[in-house]
């Protein structure tokens, strides 16, 4: 053993299974670069579920251009808010529900691990069950394959075992499929934006708005596409973790997480919009409508969209929460505790399948962590900055070694000032929510405008 805690010898290599949870990564063992980070957003969102997300706003009755904008304006405000905390990972040596046990207590940092639980588990579902889909359809249209709930199953069994078998080698594997995934996927995209060109009308103006009137509904919209960006927040020190400020600058690890950030999700989200747009009203689910308008030569890259592009989110979501998840159960090394999750996420597919309505639940479920995930942020960004940035490693390791005490145990491993904080963030944004789940009592406050 190091003096830090590490283990020598366990390095992250392309190809063989990455031994690393979240215990402290010696600089030594730091091979990845702001770089990386920048293309990770952006393999690993060029996917069918993102453009589901991006279909939204045109779902809620927004044209072209008030969808494209708000994909735009949300986009760029989830990548300013998501930015500080990608700091955390190469000062810590950690992932950042980890990290953050220096504001909300050792102990107390089972409330990031909890939100990245739901966030990565929520998004791995929806990415499978919509890649999954995609193939089924695809295949029913091209080749008349059946279509009924027992092929679905196998697809999204599919999807789910090669996206665990990636997951499970670890993180210098995943960066490696999010990279080659990217030409492959962008000439999908582009071949789509050709296919789907002549049913798209820029000048279309939606329907009847979601929320009565065009603003509170494209405010809705913007929310959407910042949560969707700003949601990363507790998983992006998973890859930064990896990065050594020896070698980069903190700087260029800023700047590479806002471009990869907001490309990486604007793109696909923008797609999404432009789909839906040349759907129209033909359908209310977005993967059938896209491949009932897709010709027989677009359902190959299609069905390729749909079973090889969704690797690169589910690889994703599955290596953090696996990694969180044997933080919060040190018996369970990463790969086991990934393979345990993935089974538990696959029954989440298949649940949601039967009783879901996928645009009301996505919304909802996009609305209500977006207000806790802020909330953490807050805390996190606000108390990295009056701290300037200065962390006791060791101390932070503490309730993974199933150990007590160090500076950042406070009270029983709980900081209450910051779980304070975080509470009153969350309840309070509670009040002024309405989503398909739950009505807060002051959402009507500012006539039906999302202030959360």
């Amino acid at each position: 053993m190091r003096e830090d805690g590490s283990r020598p010898g366990a390095v992250d290599v392309v190809g063989k299974v990455e031994h690393r949870g979240v215990d402290f990564i010696p600089h030594d063992e730091r091979h990845s670069s702001p770089r990386n980070i920048f293309w990770i957003f952006i393999g690993a969102n060029l996917c069918v579920a993102l453009f589901v997300v991006g279909w939204l706003p045109v779902s809620f009755g927004l044209g072209w251009w008030a969808s494209l904008s708000s994909v735009i304006v949300g986009s760029a405000l989830g990548a300013t808010i998501l930015v500080p905390v990608s700091l955390l990972g190469p000062l810590t040596g950690t992932n950042g529900p980890v990290s953050s046990g220096a504001y909300f207590g050792v102990v107390g940092r089972i409330i990031g691990s909890t939100i990245a639980l739901l966030v990565n588990l929520g998004f791995y579902a929806l990415s499978v069950w919509t890649g999954g889909a995609m193939v089924v359809l695809g295949l029913n249209k091209l080749v008349g394959l059946p279509s009924d709930n027992v092929v679905l199953g196998a697809s999204y069994a599919a999807v789910a075992i090669v996206s665990s078998v990636v997951a499970i080698y670890g993180h210098a594997s995943m960066v490696l499929v999010e990279r080659l995934l990217i030409p492959v996927m962008a000439v999908v995209m582009l071949a789509g934006i050709y296919v789907y060109a002549p049913h798209f009308s820029a000048s279309a103006v939606g329907g009847q708005y979601l929320l009565g009137s065009f603003w509170p509904t494209w405010l809705l919209a913007v929310t959407i596409a910042t949560v969707a960006v700003y949601l990363y927040a507790n998983s992006i020190c998973d890859w930064t973790r990896y990065i050594s400020f020896d070698r980069h600058s903190r700087g260029s690890l800023l700047v590479a997480t806002w471009a990869g950030s907001f490309i990486g999700l604007s793109l696909p989200l923008a797609f999404g919009a432009y789909v839906g747009i040349a759907i129209g009203s033909s359908t209310q689910d977005f993967v059938q409508g896209m491949v009932a308008l897709a010709p027989i030569g677009y359902l190959i890259p299609l069905i390729l969209l749909g079973g090889v592009g969704s690797l690169g989110q589910c690889t994703m979501l599955l290596y953090s929460s696996g990694l969180d998840f044997s933080s919060l159960f040190p018996v369970l090394r990463r790969p086991v505790a990934t393979l345990l999750l993935s089974v538990v996420a696959l029954i989440f597919v298949f649940v949601g399948t039967m009783v879901w309505n996928v645009e009301s639940s996505l919304t909802a479920f996009l609305q209500l962590l977006g207000v806790a995930t802020a909330s953490w942020i807050a805390v996190v960004v606000m108390g990295h900055f009056l701290r300037g940035g200065a962390y006791d490693t060791d101390s932070l390791q503490v309730f993974n070694r199933r150990e007590k005490g160090g500076v950042y145990w406070h009270w029983n491993g709980w900081n209450w000032r910051g779980t304070l904080a975080f509470a009153v963030g969350t309840i309070v944004g509670l009040l002024f929510l309405e989503c398909a789940l739950y009505a807060g009592p002051f959402s009507e406050l500012a006539g039906g405008v999302d202030i959360t």
